[in-house]
C-alpha cells in the first residue's frame, strides 16, 4: 500500500510538471533543503541512514543536471530578497555531525564541489561516533558550514526551564564560534521541534535561520526560522524517487499527504 501511494503522489508531480500551469507551479514551489543523517552502510535498518555509495550518485545527479546548490546563508538572502528563486535551487544538510559525515559525505561534497551544512550538538563534539573540532575546522576550511544542533541534542519544546532553553540555543552558538573560524548561522530543532516562544529566542540569540523539518502548512513555506526539509533516506536509492524529493514540488505533496 505505501509502494501504491508514494507512485500515485510521484504520477500527481510528474502530471503538474509535465501540463500544470507555469503560475501555479510557481506557487507551490518550496527550495528543497534536504536533510541527512548517517552515510553509512546501516541503510537497510535504519530510515536515518543512507549508504555512501547512493550519496555520492545523489551528489555526482545534482551537479550533472545543473542544480543551483547554494548554501544556507544563500538560501536566507534569496528568500529576504522577495526576488524569484533561481530554477532548481536546492540545499544540502547533515543532522547530528557523526562521524561518517567526514570519513564517508565529506569526500563527495568535495568531489563534486558541493557546499552544505552540518548542524552538531556542541557537547557531542569529539564522543564516540562523532566528528571532531579538527574534522569540522578542515570541512569548514572547503566551504561547509557548521550550525548548532542545540548543546545535547535535546528536544526544546519540553525544556520549561528559560534558563537551560537559553543555553542551549545560546550556548551551542558561542561554543561553536569559540572553536571554528566561522559563526553557527542556523540551528537545525531538534527532531524538528520548536513553538513560537523558541523562535523567538533564536532570532534574539542572533542566528540568521532555522531548519525544521515538517512544520505544516501553519508555517510559510519561506520562513527563514521554519525552514521545511526533504529527509533523505534509503527510498532515494533510486534516483527517480530521488529527483521527486529534489523537485521542489515534494513539500507541497507531503504537506497535502498528511491532511488526508
Amino acid at each position: 500500500m505505501r509502494k501504491i501511494n508514494r507512485l500515485f503522489f510521484i504520477g500527481i508531480v510528474i502530471l503538474f510538471l509535465i501540463g500544470g500551469s507555469y503560475a501555479f507551479l510557481k506557487s507551490i514551489y518550496v527550495v528543497p533543503v534536504l536533510m541527512y543523517h548517517h552515510i553509512d552502510e546501516y541503510s537497510e535498518q535504519s530510515k536515518l541512514s543512507v549508504s555512501p555509495e547512493s550519496f555520492e550518485k545523489q551528489m555526482k545527479f545534482l551537479r550533472e543536471h545543473r542544480y543551483n546548490i547554494v548554501s544556507l546563508d544563500e538560501l536566507a538572502e534569496l528568500i529576504k530578497s522577495k526576488k524569484s528563486l533561481p530554477h532548481k535551487t536546492i540545499v544540502v544538510t547533515f543532522d547530528d555531525g557523526y562521524k561518517d559525515n567526514y570519513t564517508e559525505a565529506f569526500p563527495a561534497l568535495k568531489k563534486y564541489n558541493i557546499p552544505a551544512a552540518v548542524f552538531v550538538a556542541a557537547n557531542k563534539v569529539g564522543r564516540e561516533g562523532y566528528m571532531d573540532w579538527q574534522e569540522l575546522e578542515e570541512m569548514v576550511s572547503y566551504g561547509v558550514g557548521v550550525g548548532s544542533h542545540t548543546l545535547s541534542e535535546c528536544y526544546l519544546p519540553d525544556i520549561k526551564d528559560k534558563t537551560k532553553l537559553r543555553k542551549e540555543i545560546y550556548g551551542s552558538r558561542e561554543i561553536i564560534r569559540s572553536k571554528l573560524p566561522q559563526e553557527a548561522s542556523f540551528i537545525a530543532y531538534c527532531s524538528g521541534g520548536f513553538n513560537e516562544k523558541i523562535r523567538q529566542m533564536v532570532i534574539d540569540a542572533g542566528y540568521t535561520g532555522a531548519c525544521a523539518t515538517n512544520p505544516g502548512k501553519d508555517y510559510p513555506d519561506d520562513d527563514i526560522f521554519a525552514l521545511k526539509r526533504v529527509r533523505i533516506s534509503r527510498t532515494s536509492d533510486n534516483l527517480f524517487v530521488f529527483w521527486i524529493e529534489s523537485s521542489g514540488f515534494y513539500t507541497w505533496l507531503k504537506e497535502i499527504r498528511d491532511e488526508d
